[in-house]
């Protein structure tokens, strides 16, 4: 069984918890799919790229998607879709989470903005539609779409 490093460990245990508490079991299988959003916190994971890494230890497609499924039913990961695609990540646990994306139209990465100011400009507003509309909101996802720089400076040598 893998090492995994003191914050690593503290994440897989508090996830499990809620897995077992909801009449679950952590299997093998389970364990490596979650794993690899543990380790891979940063990025945005759809089913073939967690298939392709476990497909070596002999999981399966369908085990990859009955597993993404019992975890989001469970509230461990987000779903969002681009381009006809379900990304999924490990979501924040916060009152109101704020999901902030952008996506670069030419090499098609998908990045967080996690920039404080903007996050809390845009919960100002959040607050302001609350009252205004008498509403609770819950979960915002936001995915702006353009070029990155990278992509942008590729078009400027050009």
């Amino acid at each position: 069984m893998e090492k995994i490093n003191d914050y690593k460990n503290e994440d897989f245990l508090l996830i499990k918890d809620v897995i077992e508490d909801n009449g679950y079991k952590m299997t093998t299988q389970r364990r490596e799919v979650l794993m690899q959003f543990i380790r891979n916190k940063e990025e945005h994971l759809n089913v073939e790229k967690i298939y392709d890494i476990v497909k070596p230890k002999g999981i399966g497609v369908s085990t990859v998607y009955r597993s993404i499924n019992i975890f989001v039913d469970l509230g461990i990961l987000k779903e969002f879709r681009v381009d006809n695609t379900n990304y999924y990540e490990l979501k924040m646990y916060a009152k109101k989470p704020l999901h902030i994306h952008f996506k670069c139209e030419k090499c098609r990465k998908i990045k967080d903005i996690t920039d404080k100011e903007v996050i809390f400009k845009y919960l100002r507003i959040n607050n302001l539609l609350e009252k205004e509309y008498n509403t609770e909101i819950n979960d915002v996802d936001i995915m702006f779409h353009g070029l990155c720089s990278n992509c942008i400076d590729k078009n400027n040598i050009n």
